[in-house]
């Protein structure tokens, strides 16, 4: 098993340019590694240099158009870590890079919307390549509007998991479908902090992703202090809400539940345990529901084969063995980022992290 760090790092910058600057600067050598990491994973996938540079050249001016203060982020990043500007992109476009490649698979995510009306309980694995991520990142920001983000990613995207001060939280779990690469899109990690800068409401979030083209699928968990959740599965052929129902587990992988979309998924790792992590945290739904995150950590934690703890499969070639690296809750009424560098079997409550939005 290969260690990941959790670092955090906080800023009042308001500028967009300037933040993402000075976050690159702080941070250069990481993001750097972040770079050179996927460099070598989409070469090993196939991508070349050339197709990599075009899908983050197209998603700038996609982004541009939709999200300009996040490409001005984005960019002071680069400035900030000596980078290009595409290259600061393409560890933002990793989903869509990857879409023109094999098959991938990360993370199993459980909401309960209580019955009571209370806000709602999450937990999430997120699980990703042996061979890289060794580093990752919790950033806590400034909106425009004074709300205060924060975002865990891997270092120099602008989001993968997290929850802002209106008490909206977002988790993400990556899919497949046939149109992935069909189109430009916005990338799936700008589209999550778009959610986290913009919204205050799931209607709110709801209208975020109406308002993007997609070139990649994954399955954005958003949830309220509303309270509110569902599952909005991405995919270039459109999108769905799963709506939570109080007293019901909200439960996804990697692979679509909507029926529409699940009719063009695309084939899955013919390693795949998506189907048996799902089974494996329906079993345990009403653990999930435990008002401590760390009660909730302990419902997951498993040594069974098809468990949420995923291991490295020496059956898969040694580039290609994801692992969990992580462990996330989030605390909408709080609101909080709850985290652990770890599988939830390994956890102790002196390695959780709480960050405050």
């Amino acid at each position: 098993m290969t260690p990941t760090t959790i670092r955090t790092w906080s800023t009042d910058l308001t500028d967009p340019g300037e933040r993402g600057e000075a976050y690159g600067r702080a941070w250069r050598d990481q993001v750097r590694t972040t770079l050179a990491e996927y460099d070598t994973l989409f070469a090993g996938r196939g991508v070349d240099p050339a197709t990599v540079r075009a899908i983050a050249e197209e998603s700038r001016a996609v982004v541009d158009r939709h999200a300009p203060e996040l490409l001005a982020e984005i960019d002071g990043v680069a400035r900030g870590a000596g980078l290009q500007p595409w290259q600061a992109m393409a560890i933002n476009a990793r989903t869509e890079i990857l879409a023109r490649a094999a098959a991938v698979e990360e993370c199993s995510t459980a909401v309960v919307l209580p019955a009571d009306g209370g806000p709602p309980r999450t937990i999430q694995t997120w699980d990703w390549y042996t061979q890289m991520a060794h580093e990752t990142v919790v950033r806590s920001l400034p909106t425009a509007d004074g709300a205060r983000v924060v975002a865990f990613g891997e270092h120099g995207q602008v989001a993968k998991i997290g929850v802002s001060s209106r008490g909206v939280g977002v988790h993400l779990n990556i899919l497949q479908h046939t149109t992935d690469g069909s189109q430009v899109g916005v990338p799936v990690h700008v589209v999550a902090r778009m959610i986290l800068d913009r919204a205050g409401t799931l209607a709110d979030a709801l209208a975020v992703v109406d308002g993007v083209p997609l070139g990649a699928s994954t399955v954005l968990t958003v949830v309220t202090a509303e309270p509110a959740a569902a599952c909005v599965e991405l995919s270039p052929a459109g999108w769905a809400a799963l709506r939570a129902t109080p007293g019901e587990p909200l439960l996804h992988t990697n692979h679509f539940l909507d029926p529409g979309l699940a009719a063009g998924e695309a084939a899955a790792n013919p390693y795949s345990t998506t189907q048996e992590r799902l089974a494996f945290l329906g079993a345990r739904a009403d653990a999930v529901a435990a008002v401590d995150p760390l009660a909730r950590v302990a419902a997951l934690a498993s040594d069974e084969p098809g468990s949420v703890c995923v291991d490295p499969d020496p059956r898969r070639a040694p580039d290609d063995r994801p692992q969990t690296k992580a462990t996330l809750t989030i605390d909408v009424g709080r609101p909080a980022l709850g985290l652990a560098a770890s599988h939830p079997r390994d956890i102790t409550p002196q390695e959780w992290l709480t960050v405050p939005a």
